[in-house]
């Protein structure tokens, strides 16, 4: 006969509960090893929305806003210079005096010619108006009266070529007064009192030059200034100005503006000609000076600025980088945020300063770019999404960034 024992109460409790104290532990163990991920330690860069504003140096020479080069108009010896050199001539103003003898000699036969021909025009009209009387009453041929007739309208034409013959005489005489077609600065003379000039000679006697406001002739190459054009408007708001810079690093007062832009290319050199226009009311720019003018195209808001240590490039050439993305689990059971890597394969970069990209796509603002800790990630898959690699970031809390005051500084010190 067997005997069944009953167990105690207490006992069958702890028995109990001891199963689901070990199921919750196996349970625990589980989810710890499922959420477990591998961690790599690197430094990161933030990115902040900066203005960064496109300038360049550009080679320049100085050129005047007007020249005038002072030729005689008639042959002739000259009797005076009636201005100082190396000052400023208004417009009209006399700068030589030539010989008018000839010239006025030539004028008052002229005079005498048109009175001449004014008297032979006259005989002639009266001598037709008579002829038409003595036709009516057949004392004349119709001959006769058309040849009087002929003569009253060449005696006509005889005057006015009279008058056209003194007009030119006129105007020789006053060309034998030189004046200045322009206002602005007129140098050295090229010719002295008693020398003799001719009527389009090659060599001009003085040369005006109008310096306020004056040109600034700057050159760029062809492919740069057609990118620029491509990307006005839709990369960066234009705001084109113009500073000047001398060769002792002196900054000029005046801001130039962009007068126009070239669009023929020069085929020896492959650039293309910019002019800016300054105001020069003290002539401290001189035509034919060597300048370093300062050209801002424009501002692009809002760019990413990137350390060029954090941007590498893949095997097809193309940019890429790797950021640090924060995972969903900020606020869970009061631990701390935690981050992932995701590697951007497809970064466009517009240009560089030093030590930075201008990034135009690929990455936003305020996201974190590893820039240390590159090599411990490659030959990783950082974008499955089923077995993401941890972020340990070791300057979580103080992130290297780029303010707006340091960016303009950079771009400042890159020019000089």
């Amino acid at each position: 006969m067997k005997l069944k024992k009953a167990l105690h109460p207490a006992t069958l409790a702890l028995i109990i509960g001891s199963s689901f104290l070990l199921a919750s532990c196996d349970e625990n163990k589980s989810n710890a090893n499922q959420n477990k991920m591998p961690s790599v330690p690197v430094n990161v860069f933030k990115t902040q929305p900066l203005n960064y504003t496109i300038k360049t140096i550009l080679p320049a020479r100085v050129v005047a806003s007007q020249i005038a080069e002072i030729r005689p108009q008639v042959s002739g010896i000259i009797l005076k210079r009636e201005f100082d050199e190396s000052s400023n001539v208004t417009e009209g103003q006399s700068l030589y005096q030539i010989d008018p003898a000839i010239y006025q000699a030539t004028y008052d036969s002229a005079i005498a010619s048109v009175e001449s021909a004014k008297a032979n025009a006259n005989i002639a009209h009266l001598t037709l108006t008579r002829y038409e009387g003595l036709l009516k009453t057949k004392s004349i041929s119709q001959q006769e009266y058309d040849k009087a007739k002929a003569d009253s309208q060449q005696a006509d034409a005889s005057v006015l070529v009279a008058k056209a013959n003194l007009n030119t005489a006129k105007v020789n005489l006053d060309y034998t007064k030189v004046y200045s077609p322009i206002e602005g600065y007129i140098g050295k003379s090229n010719v002295t009192e008693g020398a003799l000039v001719n009527a389009g000679q090659q060599t001009p006697m003085a040369l005006v030059q109008k310096l306020d406001p004056i040109y600034i002739d700057m050159t760029q190459a062809a492919t740069i200034f057609e990118r620029n054009e491509k990307d006005r408007g839709s990369l960066y708001k234009p705001d084109q100005k113009v500073e000047l810079y001398f060769n002792d690093g002196s900054k000029y007062e005046y801001t130039g503006k962009i007068k126009f832009s070239d669009k023929t290319v020069n085929e020896t050199t492959g650039t293309v000609t910019l002019r800016a226009e300054f105001a020069n009311p003290d002539s401290k720019i001189l035509p034919g000076m060597f300048v370093k003018p300062h050209y801002t195209l424009g501002v692009i808001e809002n760019a990413v600025l990137v350390p060029q240590k954090g941007i590498t490039s893949n095997e097809l050439g193309n940019y890429t980088a790797i950021v640090a993305l924060p995972l969903n689990n900020e606020g869970t059971d009061g631990g701390e945020q935690q981050y992932y890597f995701e590697k951007r394969n497809d970064v466009k970069v517009y240009s560089g300063i030093p030590g930075y990209w201008i990034v135009t796509s690929g990455i936003n603002v305020g996201e974190q770019v590893v820039v240390s800790g590159l090599l411990n990630l490659s030959g990783q898959n950082l974008n499955d999404p089923n077995n993401k690699i941890m972020a340990n970031i070791i300057n979580i809390n103080k992130p290297e960034t780029l303010s707006q005051e340091e960016l303009d500084t950079i771009i400042e010190r890159n020019l000089k």
